[in-house]
């Protein structure tokens, strides 16, 4: 049985990306345990005092200090980083709202860290959840449950965008929006439950006095003055890099197919045409992890700088071309002419950019080829008309019970039809579908002979090719314009070998040709199919098994068995 194949992971990104992704996702599950400690307040204070003791046996340790504090100070210093690196502030919505609300987090958290752990660090208070529940109510309300928002918006927007690349995430996407917004509905109204049912039983009690609260306070104040002017000097940082190239001799960009731009060297060519206005897809935001900003350098490579690490590995892993650059990590300092690979107009279908298949995403599929057998013998001497309306009359059907099955229709091709199951409920329902599609196709088959018996010399018969595994889904040419947009497609090897199998169905005059990879993902009964007919395919070292059944038969036999199973 050949090796199924492998899917290639999406790039990691420069090291600094990472280390950035990884003290988000430590902050991230600080915070998701937090919030469901506050969750538990619309239960009861002492189940979520229970949960709190449960969380600082971790968080408070020195090792989960140092790892929490740590993370939260490389993961807003690299923030600032960013800013200041910044060539321009013109960028997608999603990211200008990510940055906006990360900043946010810091000034308003300040406050929130020296009333809790600060006044445990410099008071010895005790701290528990009833002194962090008296510290917010009823005068921080407001403000705490604004902070608690902001940080699970920012939060969840950096896993939605780091997550969507990964081929799994929409078939989960739905689930886990529902626990995006299940979280902070419970947190909020858990720790204000919290909060007032201490007020009514009299429990309300800070474990500080006035006087070290407004001590507090003023270290509160200064820390935030100090973030402010923090924030401040790196915005000035990137106007100094947006501006301290005036002097410099300005370059000319020309997007072919679309106009030629001025900019000043220092900009990435992503950053040159988010200045200019030039439409160009970005899904990861820049961080040299999706690859969709890929470039064609028409002229004037040779004066780029060679790629980078991280660039030279993402262009490597999309088997990239000559001359094809990553926009995000090219600086030009001379003139270029280039050609973004990938459209990132507005001029696309309704779906947009919520359409994950516009940059293409790699999935495991299955592939469907049939062809009718003999239609060069069958056209002969025939009217165009009676040719046509023979063929429309196949490829009507066909096209019929292949939906009917939960297909999608990929191309026709004469008469020939290429077709995906599972691309949205994975293949294992895909690869069942595609099995119970052939039966029925032979059905229909069948009454297509009947119906066109007058026309027909001979009845028409299928040969069906079927093989499963990763595939890259996308849609390719048209992009929208006039109105006219491209339909799903699929492209590998997957392809190339269901394409193939469908030949083999016509040398071993058998109906189907359904390789093993499919039967196996789709929990039918082998039995029906023994012996299996080993297949060389070009390219592999090992030949493919596949099932060669002449009829339904077989099909509806290991269905069958599946089913009882």
């Amino acid at each position: 049985m050949a090796k199924p194949e492998m899917r290639t992971p999406p790039g990691k990104g420069p090291l600094i990306q990472q280390i950035r992704l990884w003290s988000g996702l430590i902050l991230f599950v600080f915070a998701t345990g937090h919030f469901l400690n506050h969750a538990l307040g619309n239960v009861s204070v002492d189940w979520a005092q229970t949960m709190q003791d449960m969380r600082l046996a971790i968080w408070w340790t020195w090792p989960g200090t140092v790892l929490l504090y740590g993370a939260l100070l490389v993961h807003v210093g690299l923030a600032l980083y960013r800013i200041a690196s910044r060539r321009t502030f013109r960028m997608p919505a999603w990211e200008a709202v990510q940055l906006l609300l990360g900043l946010a987090i810091p000034y308003l958290l300040i406050r929130h860290i020296l009333m809790t752990r600060g006044a445990v660090v410099r008071y010895d208070a005790v701290m528990d959840y009833q002194h962090e529940l008296s510290v917010l109510w009823p005068g921080s309300g407001l403000t705490q449950s604004l902070l608690l928002v902001i940080v699970w918006l920012h939060g969840c927007i950096g896993i939605h965008y780091w997550l969507r690349l990964k081929p799994w995430y929409p078939n989960w996407r739905g689930t886990l929006l529902t626990i995006a917004v299940a979280v902070p509905i419970l947190s909020v109204t858990g720790w204000i439950n919290g909060a007032r049912r201490l007020v009514l039983e009299g429990q309300y009690m800070l474990k500080v006095t006035p006087q070290q609260t407004a001590e507090l306070q003023v270290l509160a104040d200064a820390g935030r003055i100090v973030f402010f002017a923090l924030v401040l000097l790196a915005i000035a940082i990137s106007l100094l890099r947006q501006f301290g190239g005036l002097g410099r001799r300005p370059i000319t960009v020309h997007y072919l197919g679309e106009k030629s731009v001025r900019a000043r060297p220092g900009p990435t060519l992503l950053e040159i045409s988010r200045m200019k206005g030039v439409p160009h897809m970005s899904v990861c935001g820049g961080r040299a992890r999706c690859s969709t900003c890929r470039t064609l350098i028409v002229s004037g490579a040779s004066d780029l700088p060679a790629p980078g690490t991280t660039e030279q590995q993402v262009l490597q892993r999309i088997h990239a071309g000559k001359n094809v650059r990553l926009a995000c990590q090219v600086r030009p300092a001379a003139d270029l002419v280039v050609r973004p690979l990938l459209h990132g107009g507005t001029m696309v279908p309704r779906e947009g950019l919520q359409d994950r298949y516009r940059w293409g995403t790699e999935q495991p599929v299955v592939v469907m080829f049939v062809d009718l057998r003999g239609f060069t013998s069958l056209s002969e001497g025939r009217l165009p008309f009676d040719v046509v309306f023979i063929l429309n009359r196949y490829v009507d059907s066909v096209v019929r019970v292949i939906r009917k099955h939960d297909g999608m229709i990929d191309k026709v091709m004469g008469d020939g039809i290429m077709a995906l199951f599972g691309v949205e409920s994975g293949m294992a329902a895909g690869s069942r579908s595609a099995l119970a599609a052939i039966v029925d196709l032979a059905d229909e088959l069948k009454r297509v002979n009947r119906d066109l018996a007058a026309q027909l010399s001979a009845p028409l018969r299928i040969a069906v090719g079927l093989h499963g595994g990763a595939a890259i889904l996308g849609r390719i040419g048209l992009d929208g314009r006039n109105g006219v947009a491209s339909g799903l497609t699929a492209l590998g090897d997957v392809v190339n070998v269901a394409s193939r199998l469908e030949g083999v169905a016509k040398e071993q005059n058998a109906l189907a040709a359904i390789s093993l990879d499919v039967l196996t993902a789709s929990g039918a009964a082998l039995d029906p199919f023994l012996p299996l007919l080993k297949v060389p395919i070009r390219g592999r070292t090992a030949p493919l098994d596949v099932a060669c059944p002449a009829s339904p038969g077989p099909i509806l036999a290991a269905l069958d068995r599946a089913s009882a199973a």
